[in-house]
């Protein structure tokens, strides 16, 4: 069968969720060539090992009043896109309303609008929508998904809101694709922390925040544990919040705090994550990779979509909202998130099913649900 190739669009800033999407698309699909569209020069690193990406530098360039990307001019005055078979968007959070959603929703359908001009296949894979307050906001988004063949959402929230439309689709979280090795628990507790500096509705939780982050790792110490900081995303924050939990930590118990910042380099950040018993998660990937790896988890819930994917995975029984921080019992926490641990295995099987649809374009055939790949 002839090499596919196919353009992604992701969010390209070193976010370790968004990462391990993107390394879980294309190990799916070791026989189709990858173009990634991003100006971050550190996705050559992360993809170095593997012959079957190539980075594509797009970037925008102002002229003027006017905004242009090289990128896209170069294809509409010469190649009209015709070396490429298909259109990924892969991401989460990627349908939130903004203050310039109007238009920056106008600069999205450019690609999607060629590759349907050219009768190629275009598809949206492990989304969410919202927040939103604005109907039009979802209005002109149910316009702009008649653009794609496919769009598979990973809440059943996103898809109660489309469903009518016959292209949309629900499956469990991509990363619960992810094929990593198992490895031997620590006694160990690893936390996954965000800055609130630059979230509005957030950012006057902070102080509790992280006052009560302090008081469960010291607890956690007092009970013979070492402690793993994680920051998924040095980009917003996560990298500078967890060295401040650590610096405000009580002298005597510091030598016994580590701090991982995420960079290029995934499987080396995973062993030391799955490497804990439990994890207290506020990073909503951090929470998914602890059900994936049977760790015990306590989440820390900052957006919809992280309640909306617990109600459905039936794990929001035990959880805190970061604005009712002030509530948490730390011994609680301690008592009870080593056995919040999830076990339903066809959840698994089911979150393949982001890939349905690119299954049969890429492999040549249907695929059964459950059913193992493996490209012709």
């Amino acid at each position: 069968m002839k090499r596919k190739k196919v353009l992604v669009n992701a969010y390209f800033a070193k976010n370790l969720g968004d990462d391990l999407f993107l390394k879980v698309l294309i190990d799916r699909y070791p026989k189709t060539s990858w173009y990634l569209m991003t100006p971050n020069k550190g996705y050559n690193k992360l993809f170095k090992n593997y012959q079957n990406v190539q980075i594509i530098r797009t970037m925008d360039v102002n002229l003027g009043i006017r905004k242009i990307n090289l990128f896209n001019k170069m294809n509409e005055s010469i190649l009209n896109y015709r070396r490429y078979d298909a259109l990924v968007n892969i991401g989460g959070s990627i349908f939130m309303e903004s203050s310039n959603w109007e238009e920056s929703l106008e600069i999205r359908s450019q690609l999607p609008k060629k590759f349907k001009q050219a009768n190629k296949q275009s598809f949206i894979i492990g989304a969410n929508f919202g927040p939103f307050t604005d109907k039009q906001f979802v209005n002109k988004h149910r316009e702009f998904f008649e653009l794609f063949d496919d769009i598979c959402f990973r809440d059943i929230y996103s898809y109660n809101l489309f469903k009518k439309s016959s292209n949309v689709r629900y499956a469990p979280d991509v990363v619960f694709n992810l094929h990593s090795q198992e490895r031997d628990k620590e006694k160990c507790i690893g936390f996954s922390l965000i800055s609130l500096e630059n979230r509005k509705d957030l950012k006057q939780y902070a102080d509790i925040f992280c006052m009560k982050m302090i008081q469960l790792v010291e607890r956690y110490i007092e009970d013979g544990y070492k402690i793993k900081l994680f920051s998924f995303c040095e980009k917003e924050g996560d990298l500078k919040i967890s060295n401040y939990i650590k610096e405000n930590i009580s002298s005597n118990y510091k030598e016994l705090i580590s701090v991982f910042n995420y960079e290029e380099n995934i499987e080396l950040f995973l062993e030391e994550f799955k490497r804990c018993e439990t994890i207290v998660g506020a990073r909503f990937h951090s929470i998914i990779l602890a059900l994936l790896f049977k760790q015990g988890v306590f989440p820390i819930i900052y957006s919809d979509k992280t309640f909306n994917v617990l109600k459905d995975l039936d794990m929001n029984k035990l959880y805190c909202h970061i604005r009712d921080m002030d509530a948490i019992d730390v011994n609680n926490v301690v008592k009870n998130a080593s056995y919040n641990i999830f076990n339903k295995v066809g959840v698994f099987q089911q979150s393949e099913q982001q890939f349905k649809m690119l299954d049969e374009l890429l492999i040549g055939k249907k695929i059964r649900k459950g059913s193992k790949i493996n490209e012709s």
